[in-house]
C-alpha cells in the first residue's frame, strides 16, 4: 500500500519533500501553503495512467478527469522549463519499494518528455538502479512477459512502446550476497547443469556444420556459438574459487543490459533477457530442487516491474472524492448499472444506495452514531417498477418522524453524505477528499473521527488522506489513541507551510497518550487561546 510521497519542483514544492502517509493522513496548513498540491501529484499520475492516451507520460488535464493542472510549465515550481519535475511514490507488496519518475521539457512548445526512472530500497531509501529512455520504440507484443502477463491497458495501449535501458546499477554487497550465497552453496549442481547444456550445443553445432550453406543457417550458427561462449565462460567462472566482489562484478555486467518497455510513465515489460548466463539459466533449477525463493536473485528488471505493478494496484485503489459534491436532486432515474463508489463528485450516490440497501443499512447506523438526527430512506417512486425513486431523510429530531427531502436540509448534510457512504463502502481503498468539515458544525467534525477509526480496521481496512483545517478532528483522534481504541502510527499529521524556497512539509508525531510531540509550526491552532 501507500507509505509515502516526495515531490520536487511540483507546483508548490520547490526542493524535495517527503510526505509519510499512515491509515490516516491529515493534511494542515495555511492557505495556498501547498496542501492541495500533496493530492493532485497522485491524481496526476492517477488520471494519467487511467487515460486512453497511454503513450504520454504525463496528462495534466484530461476530458472529464480527476484534476487539471494546466500545462506542464504551469505544474513546475516558480515556471521554470530548466527544472526537472521528479515524483517518488513508495510502496509495500512483499517488499518495500520506492519508484521516482523524473519529467522534463525542453522548450514551452515541445513534448514534456520522461527523463528517468529510479528505484529505491523503501527501508533505507537507498537507490538501487536507474533507468533512462534509450530512444527506441518496441512492439509490445515483443516483450518478455512478467508479473504473470503483460499489463495491456485493456487494449489500448499502442503498438509501440517506449524503451529504457539500465544504466546505473547497485553494487552494494546487501542487495548481492543472498544470491551470490546460494551460488556458492550450489556450486557443484550449477557446474554440473553448465556441462549438460554445453554438451547439447555441441550437439546442435555440429548437426548445423551438416546442414546447406545458407543465411539461416549461418545466423543459427552464430546463436549457438555466442551461447556456448558464454556458458564455457561461466564454467570456468564457476570452477574457480570466486569471491563475493568478483562474483558483483560479473553479475553487474550482465544485469546492466536490462531494458524495459514503458506504457507512459509505467514499466510493463522487460524487452532484454539477461545475457546467456548459465547463472540465470540454472535458476530454476536450484529453486526448485531446493527451498530458495526468488528473494535471493537481485534481478533488476523485475524489481521495477514489481515496483511498477505495485504502484499501478496503489493507484487503483486511490478513490479521490472532490471538494464539492454536486447537489442532491429531488427524484432520481435509474441509469441501469451497480456502481461501487458515489463517483468523484457523488454523482453515483444515490445509484449506489438504491442498488445496495445493506449500505443504507449501514449508513444508517452512522447517522445515528454521530447524531446527524437523520434517518436514510431509499424508495421507488410510483410503481415498483418504475425506473423513478428518491432518496429522503427522516428528521428523528422531531415527536414523530418527518420524511424531507434530501436538497430540502442543511447544505452541509448532502455535502458530507457522499464521504460517510463511500467510507462504509469501500475496502481496501485509499480515500482522499479536501475539507469534509466544510458546511459542517463542530461536534460533527470531531465525530468524523469515530468513522475514520472504524473504517480503517478490519473488515474494511481502508486508508484515508485529508487536507483538513479542522481542529475538533484531529482532538477526536487524539482522545482515540489516549482511549487506546488506535495507535499512533495509526496516524500522520502534516503540516504544510510556504517559505521563499517552496513549501514544506512537516510531520508531527503523537505520543501513546495521544498527545503531540513536536509543536504545530507558527502558532497553528493558537488563535482560540490568542482571542481568549
Amino acid at each position: 500500500m501507500l507509505h509515502a510521497l516526495e515531490l520536487e519542483n511540483f507546483k508548490a514544492f520547490g526542493k524535495r519533500a517527503r510526505i509519510p502517509f499512515a491509515p490516516i493522513t491529515l493534511i494542515f496548513g495555511e492557505n495556498s501553503a501547498g496542501k492541495s498540491t500533496i493530492l493532485q501529484a497522485l491524481y496526476l499520475l492517477k488520471q494519467t495512467r487511467e487515460s486512453r492516451e497511454s503513450d504520454a507520460p504525463l496528462l495534466p488535464r484530461t476530458e472529464n478527469g480527476i484534476v487539471d493542472l494546466g500545462s506542464f510549465q504551469e505544474m513546475l515550481f516558480d515556471h521554470d522549463l530548466k527544472r526537472t519535475l521528479s515524483i517518488r511514490v513508495n510502496t509495500d507488496l512483499d517488499r518495500e519499494l520506492a519508484i521516482e519518475f523524473s519529467f522534463k521539457s525542453p522548450s514551452l512548445e515541445a513534448e514534456v518528455l520522461l527523463d528517468q526512472i529510479q528505484i529505491y530500497d523503501g527501508k533505507s531509501s537507498k537507490c538501487i538502479a536507474r533507468f533512462q529512455p534509450s530512444g527506441t520504440t518496441v512492439d509490445r507484443w515483443d516483450l518478455w512477459m512478467t508479473m504473470g502477463s503483460f499489463r495491456d491497458r485493456q487494449g489500448l495501449s499502442p503498438a509501440k512502446l517506449a524503451a529504457v535501458r539500465c544504466v546505473w546499477l547497485t553494487k552494494a554487497t546487501e542487495y548481492w550476497e543472498p544470491e551470490f550465497e546460494l551460488c556458492k552453496k550450489n556450486k557443484d549442481k550449477i557446474l554440473n547443469w553448465i556441462s549438460e547444456e554445453k554438451s547439447d550445443l555441441e550437439e546442435h553445432l555440429k548437426h548445423q556444420t551438416d546442414m546447406e550453406n545458407n543465411d539461416e543457417r549461418e545466423h543459427s550458427s552464430e546463436k549457438f556459438q555466442e551461447r556456448f561462449n558464454s556458458l564455457s565462460e561461466d564454467f570456468n567462472f564457476f570452477s574457480s574459487d570466486f569471491d563475493l566482489k568478483t562474483y558483483i562484478s560479473k553479475r553487474h555486467r550482465e544485469k546492466m543490459s536490462r531494458v524495459l518497455g514503458v506504457q507512459g510513465f509505467l514499466p510493463v515489460g522487460i524487452i532484454s533477457e539477461e545475457r546467456n548466463s548459465g547463472i540465470t539459466g540454472s535458476r530454476s533449477l536450484l529453486h526448485w530442487q531446493s527451498d530458495d525463493t526468488d528473494d535471493t536473485d537481485f534481478d533488476i528488471a523485475r524489481i521495477a516491474m514489481l515496483a511498477g505493478y505495485v504502484l499501478e494496484k496503489t493507484l487503483e485503489a486511490l478513490f479521490s472524492i472532490r471538494p464539492f459534491r454536486i447537489p442532491p436532486e429531488r427524484w432520481y432515474i435509474f441509469r441501469g448499472t451497480t456502481p461501487q463508489n458515489v463517483g468523484y463528485r457523488g454523482d453515483l450516490l444515490s445509484d449506489l444506495l438504491f442498488r445496495h440497501p445493506e449500505l443504507v443499512k449501514e449508513t444508517n447506523k452512522w447517522l445515528k452514531h454521530l447524531d446527524m438526527g437523520y434517518q436514510l430512506e431509499v424508495k421507488s417512486v410510483g410503481s415498483d417498477s418504475s425506473d423513478l425513486f428518491e432518496v429522503r431523510l427522516i428528521d428523528t429530531r422531531r415527536k414523530e418522524p418527518v420524511s424531507v427531502a434530501l436538497p430540502d436540509v442543511g447544505f452541509g448534510v448532502s455535502q458530507l453524505l457522499p464521504f460517510i457512504v463511500q467510507s462504509l463502502a469501500s475496502d481496501r481503498r485509499i480515500i482522499s477528499i479536501e475539507q469534509p468539515e466544510v458546511h459542517v458544525h463542530p461536534k460533527l467534525q470531531a465525530d468524523l473521527g469515530d468513522l475514520l477509526a472504524e473504517a480503517i480496521k478490519e473488515p474494511r481496512q481502508n486508508r484515508f488522506i485529508i487536507e483538513t483545517h479542522s481542529e475538533h478532528l484531529i482532538l477526536r483522534l487524539q482522545r482515540l489513541v489516549r482511549k487506546k481504541e488506535i495507535k499512533p502510527e495509526d496516524i500522520s499529521v502534516i503540516y504544510v507551510s510556504r517559505r521563499p524556497e517552496g513549501a514544506k512539509a512537516e510531520r508531527l508525531h503523537l505520543d501513546e497518550a495521544g498527545d503531540f510531540i513536536d509543536e504545530w509550526p507558527n502558532g497553528f491552532f493558537l488563535e482560540r487561546l490568542r482571542e481568549l
